[in-house]
């Protein structure tokens, strides 16, 4: 028996308290290692690595599904109670969800959930992601344009900024650890230019020269697509309308997962 969240997503508190400041979250699905048990809250390790508090409201014990899984590709829908679209809805879930499959039926299939209850998700949701290359991903990027930022958010609800770039490399199947700095370190280098960058590469800043403490994806000429405040366009290049001075007094370099 493992335990696996049970709900569309749920935050990782620093302390057993909905009090605490949130640190990352965790997503329907996602299988936590619980290690303790303090009133309400279970102290749980995340798939990606992260140690916090979870409310044990949001998540059931269960056996890990021996099925076929598939992954919402859509940055928003739902599981239904039944296979008709005017149904009522189980959970909303996020682009990058996991669901285990029990049975399919035309546009519809059958997805079984933590607390075993089941439901139905149109293939609308599940289209195909397409190959991982830079054009593809840059193009997946701006679908999140307008999402609102979110401290420790890393779902298509909200995001914050390393948690959009998680995010997107989760989409085409490329695990990527999921704080900047981490990111940061795994990268390969290409600049302290922001001209250099291509489309896909991934820009990083610092306030205090000493953390990483953002990380925004080039579009190329100096365009970056960023979680600050929401999902939107800037630049890092003087002339253009939506240059932004303190980016480029921030940069830190320029690195990149292609």
């Amino acid at each position: 028996m493992y335990h696996f969240t049970n709900v569309s997503f749920a935050n990782i508190y620093r302390k057993p308290s909905f009090h605490s400041e949130v640190d990352t979250q965790t997503i329907l699905w996602e299988k936590l290692e619980v290690s303790e048990k303090i009133e309400s809250f279970l102290h749980v390790r995340t798939e990606d690595g992260y140690d916090g508090w979870i409310n044990e409201h949001q998540i059931s014990c269960c056996h890990e599904p021996q099925a076929e899984w598939t992954m919402v590709t859509v940055l928003h829908s739902h599981i239904l109670q039944r296979p008709k679209e005017n149904s009522f809805s189980l959970r909303q879930i996020g682009a990058g969800t996991r669901l285990p499959v029990l049975e399919t039926q035309g546009e519809w299939k059958k997805i079984l959930l933590p607390d075993e209850n089941t439901g139905w998700i149109h293939n609308n949701a599940l289209v195909p992601m397409p190959e991982l290359n830079r054009d593809n991903f840059v193009k997946i990027a701006q679908q999140f344009l307008g999402t609102t930022y979110v401290w420790g958010g890393k779902t298509s609800f909200g995001l914050d900024c390393s948690g959009f770039v998680q995010l997107l490399f989760h989409l085409f199947g490329k695990p990527v650890r999921r704080d900047a700095w981490m990111q940061f370190e795994d990268a390969r280098p290409v600049s302290n230019d922001p001209l250099v960058a291509q489309s896909g590469d991934l820009y990083f800043f610092t306030e205090s020269k000493d953390k990483i403490t953002h990380v925004g994806i080039a579009l190329g000429n100096g365009k970056i697509i960023h979680a600050q405040g929401m999902v939107h366009i800037n630049s890092l290049q003087e002339s253009d309308p939506d240059f932004s001075p303190q980016l480029l007094k921030d940069l830190a370099a320029v690195k990149s997962y292609f």
